[in-house]
């Protein structure tokens, strides 16, 4: 067994299920802009970068964490490794920040606060077909269609 921080769950699926947890490191960064001739501008910016694929997304806040007493078997090892991914959300909150101020020096950068996190996957069986359920948006992918076995079939919010 092994001790864990989860992103909390918003949506579960209503019959009995199993999980993966798919691991993110989450960022609270704090930018500082120097300006000329005008007061210095700080923002605040959150970044969840995904440990898989190194994709980095802001955040409106610091999302809740659960610790969870999980199998092994159910944790997704990260790909990424910490410094690769601290740089991403650098990046993302540098391009973030530079859109909304006018500055000829880079920011500098404190890291508030970092978590590794993992969000919630849940799978379970309705009418015969498994379906992975995202537990943050809602959205429902069959199983078969993700191992290339079946068509095609997407139920939430972000389907398209």
């Amino acid at each position: 067994m092994k001790t864990v921080k989860v992103m909390k769950p918003i949506f579960r699926p209503e019959t009995e299920s199993n999980f993966v947890l798919y691991p993110y490191r989450v960022y609270h960064l704090r930018l500082y802009y120097r300006r000329l001739g005008m007061s210095d501008r700080v923002f605040d910016y959150f970044a969840y970068v995904d440990l898989y694929r190194l994709g980095a997304e802001r955040g409106e806040g610091f999302i809740e964490l659960q610790k969870w007493e999980v199998d092994e078997k159910n944790v997704m090892e990260p790909l990424v490794d910490d410094e690769e991914a601290r740089m991403k959300a650098f990046e993302s909150a540098i391009t973030w920040g530079n859109s909304r101020v006018i500055s000829w020096w880079l920011p500098r950068i404190e890291v508030v606060r970092d978590e590794l996190a993992y969000k919630v996957f849940w799978i379970f069986e309705r009418d015969g077909t498994k379906i992975i359920l995202d537990s943050l948006d809602g959205s429902e992918y069959s199983l078969d269609v993700l191992a290339g076995k079946g068509k095609r079939t997407c139920k939430g919010p972000l389907c398209r």
